[in-house]
């Protein structure tokens, strides 16, 4: 056989031959095949000893981790999303951390119990009854299918959450800070001050000169580029939103009615009151029995054992457990709706509802707009759907802005030239710009007349082109003499205060002048604190954040100078007094900071721990099969 290969391959028709296969085992992917056989992993894209996972196991942690963000989210996020913001990767690289981790733990023989898992999926309230707080066997397959998980996955990943918890409580349960470290901290947060301060503007009796027409002029020059003014585009901007083509639809009386009467008991009336009468028992058993009472249509006066039997009128907003509240005030709650028996407080409570009382209902006079809005918008909607699709059309047509807006039958705005901030040549902001700040910005990257893209956002959809451009230049010395001048006076006064107020500082600090007779010169009061404070107390006391840390990172005795928010003024302070924490505060804060401190720690440790792990544990990963997988994500199906 092998002289037989050998001789084939001394042919040119079997060297051909040859490299068809070739090339055909790589069009088939077994070179990805041969590439998983040689690292050792198999079908697994990371393993770390006897743990590792697969391109189905990935694929079900992106889509959980997905779920999750879109549960709370505006604006869900696509697989193809997740893979061009690199949280496929990230999700990658956190699936080898977790195997890590794992992989170690099972060198170790680190295995939770049967009844481990059982206990921790009994503490999970979204797979309990909801009337008896217990573990639902019905709820718990339903919510596991709604997941995407088996239940053998599921406890899988219970059992792999309860080592890795283990293994951090492990790693951190004996963690307690040095003493040395706490009183360290003590000492620091507890430390109290207090300080003195006054208002200091240099040139309140003697603003610097004002500049010579030549200064101005030289200031002008040396300054050309700072000066200059940034491009600006004149924009013509086409905007389209649901609410333009309000008044291309019509909503009759007769259909507001026909919804007025199909909706008005879920809508436009007033909480309902209901009556149920609520028991409660020492005992389960006694419970157990009264609910099969009243269950059966008993009379709840007639139940015996009850450490209360009341009778209650409320709506739903007043009953506090929600549990309850959802028995008795659920969708489609009728008279006879049962709840419990549940255990609450050490005892156990069953209820049944007795009766409905429905809330007042709103005449159709106080709601009729409302509907017709209502109406108007949806169908309004539908005509801006159509009309996006027509958009979609004529942009692919190659149409002009202005023949877009004939044919859609909008108004084109068009705008005096802005900046790509949206600002005009004297500073002013349009508004009308904000929300399409994005088209805006492209078309600052497109040639006159071209056309942006269409851009979709809350209040609407919009495309720009540019109208004009007026290119970036300084404006001439004789235009704007006025401004640099403005310009010039501002600087020297920045500087010349700036300096008195350094000067100020040094004569302090040197001990030629005192603080009082500095505050007289200034003509500024002295004020104090009302009382020493701490880093903490000094925020409550709404001490503004650069005096805080001006106050307590500045020795005992010395003076500083800070700028206000006025120009030209300052703040000099002096520290006039540092405190050691008494002990009663200590006793106080030793143990909360011990305790924080300790935590801190514990986090530090199980992070050298990871690490630890990472070293003696290495991870083997197959990039190949992560490129593959997010081929069939970027590729269409």
């Amino acid at each position: 056989m092998l002289a037989l290969m050998k001789r084939l391959t001394n042919s040119v028709f079997g060297k051909l031959v040859v490299m068809v296969i070739v090339i055909g085992m790589a069009f088939f992917g077994v070179d990805t095949i041969v590439s998983q056989i040689r690292g050792g992993l198999g079908a697994n894209m990371a393993q770390a000893g006897a743990r590792g996972f697969d391109a189905a196991d990935l694929d079900r942690r992106v889509e959980t981790v997905l779920r999750n963000m879109n549960a709370t989210s505006d604006t869900p996020i696509t697989k193809t999303d997740a893979l061009e913001n690199g949280m496929i990767d990230q999700i990658f690289e956190s699936e080898s951390a977790r195997i890590t981790i794992l992989g170690y733990g099972a060198s170790l023989g680190l295995k939770p119990s049967t009844e481990a898992i059982l206990a921790q999926t009994r503490s999970i309230e979204a797979f309990q009854n909801p009337l008896t707080g217990e573990l639902d066997g019905t709820v718990l397959r339903q919510r596991l299918q709604q997941l995407g998980f088996t239940l053998n996955e599921f406890e899988v990943q219970v059992g792999d959450d309860l080592t890795i918890q283990t293994m951090q409580v492990a790693a951190t349960s004996a963690v307690s800070a040095p003493q040395v470290l706490s009183d360290l901290q003590v000492q620091y947060f507890g430390e109290a001050r207090n300080v003195s301060w006054f208002l200091y503007d240099p040139l309140k009796d003697a603003p610097p000169a004002a500049p010579t027409p030549e200064e101005v002029k030289a200031y002008y020059d040396a300054n050309l580029e700072e000066l200059k003014q940034p491009e600006r585009r004149g924009i013509d901007l086409l905007a389209m939103s649901a609410e333009d083509f309000l008044g291309e639809v019509e909503v009759t009386d007769q259909e507001v009615a026909t919804i007025y009467e199909a909706t008005k008991s879920e809508r436009f009336s007033d909480p309902d009151q209901r009556t149920y009468a609520e028991l409660t028992f020492d005992n389960r058993d006694a419970a157990r029995e009264a609910f099969g009472l009243l269950a059966g249509g008993g009379d709840p006066g007639t139940v015996r054992g009850a450490v209360s039997n009341q009778l209650k009128t409320a709506r739903a907003a007043e009953v506090a457990d929600e549990t309850l509240r959802d028995a008795m005030f659920g969708a489609g709650k009728q008279s006879g709706a049962m709840y419990g028996p549940r255990e609450v407080a050490g005892r156990w409570v069953v209820a049944r509802l007795i009766s409905v009382q429905p809330g007042q209902v709103k005449p159709l006079e106080e709601v009729a707009e409302i509907i017709r809005g209502e109406l108007g918008g949806e169908r309004a909607q539908l005509v801006f759907t159509a009309k996006m699709e027509r958009l979609d059309e004529v942009l692919a047509a190659g149409y002009d802005l202005e023949q877009i807006a004939a044919d859609l039958q909008l108004p084109l705005f068009s705008f005096l030239p802005v900046d790509p901030s949206g600002a005009t040549e004297n500073g002013q902001r349009i508004g009308a710009l904000n929300d399409a700040s994005e088209a805006v910005a492209q078309a600052f990257r497109l040639g006159q007349g071209e056309l942006t893209s269409r851009f979709d956002t809350q209040t609407g959809i919009f495309v720009a082109s540019t109208r004009e451009i007026v290119p970036a230049s300084t404006p001439a010395f004789e235009a704007i003499a006025d401004e640099v001048k403005a310009y010039l006076v501002a600087e020297k006064a920045s500087s010349a205060a700036l300096e008195a107020a350094n000067a100020m500082t040094d004569r302090l600090d040197s001990a030629e002048l005192t603080f009082e007779a500095a505050a007289a010169s200034a003509g500024a009061p002295i004020e104090t604190l009302p009382g020493t404070v701490t880093r903490s107390s000094a925020n409550q006391a709404g001490i503004p954040g650069p005096i805080q840390q001006a106050m307590f990172s500045t020795p005992l005795g010395k003076v500083i100078n800070l700028p206000t928010g006025a120009p030209n003024v300052f703040v000099v302070l002096k520290v006039t007094s540092v405190e050691p924490p008494s002990p009663d505060a200590v006793a106080g804060m030793a143990m909360e900071i011990s305790a924080a401190m300790s935590n801190t720690l514990g986090q530090d440790l199980a992070q050298a721990l990871q690490a630890e792990v990472a070293k003696s544990l290495k991870v083997r990963t197959n990039k190949g099969s992560l490129e593959t997988y997010k081929r069939t994500i970027a590729e269409p199906q």
